[in-house]
């Protein structure tokens, strides 16, 4: 069992409606253990695995802001949640800029309503205009902006969130069986309210963003 989080579920749909537009080889920026998203983008034909932390046993260990590759080397990026936890983050989408060939493209995933996580390495939220401006300046165009979860996620998100960290359900079996089907309810139906209200007050309430960037030359 599971603590279900509007986030999750909806990063998933994101990165599933989006990622089938990178192809070839692909860098994953800030992969993780390397297990998310598999099987979302079917054009890949080779994966790289960029990391900071040596223990998720990446293809490349270094940082975002300064990627251990050559100019103009892969055909794809990736990069999901990683940028608020870049003390820099220009210079991230700058090195992504530079690694990608002309004509690749990148996927990027922000939050803009998340709980502190990661600390102290949490320093950044974004709005879509700030997002837009940090990766135009970098030297990439927009092709795709879409906008993650809207107030009814947003707020059952937060609230989650404070179970999890109140209660501690996966240290403590009974606080799991109690939140794991509530959680699961309570997403289902934030997700749903959301899809049904057009008001432009919901829509004002953003999880996140993600955003696919193609480097033009």
């Amino acid at each position: 069992m599971i603590i279900t989080q509007p986030d999750r579920i909806l990063l998933l749909r994101q990165v599933e409606a989006l990622a089938p537009r990178l192809s070839g080889v692909l860098l994953d920026v800030g992969s993780g253990d390397g297990r998310r998203y598999d099987g979302a983008a079917p054009k890949v034909m080779k994966r790289i695995r960029l990391e900071i932390d040596r223990k998720f046993e990446p293809d490349l260990v270094g940082s975002a802001e300064a990627i251990p590759l050559p100019d103009s080397s892969v055909d794809s990026v990736l990069c999901t949640q990683v940028l608020e936890h870049v003390p820099h983050p220009w210079k991230a989408l700058s090195e992504m800029h530079r690694v990608l060939r002309p004509g690749g493209l990148a996927l990027v995933t922000v939050p803009q309503l998340n709980e502190l996580h990661e600390e102290p390495h949490d320093y950044f939220r974004y709005t879509s205009f700030g997002l837009r401006k940090l990766c135009e300046e970098a030297g990439f165009e927009v092709v795709v902006l879409d906008q993650r979860g809207k107030y009814h996620s947003g707020l059952a998100q937060m609230r989650i969130r404070r179970w999890i960290d109140t209660l501690h359900p996966y240290q403590h079996p009974w606080a799991m069986l109690l939140l794991g089907p509530i959680s699961s309810i309570y997403t289902r139906y934030a997700i749903w309210r959301d899809r049904h209200d057009a008001s432009a007050a919901v829509a004002k309430h953003a999880l996140g963003w993600a955003i696919v960037l193609e480097k033009r030359h």
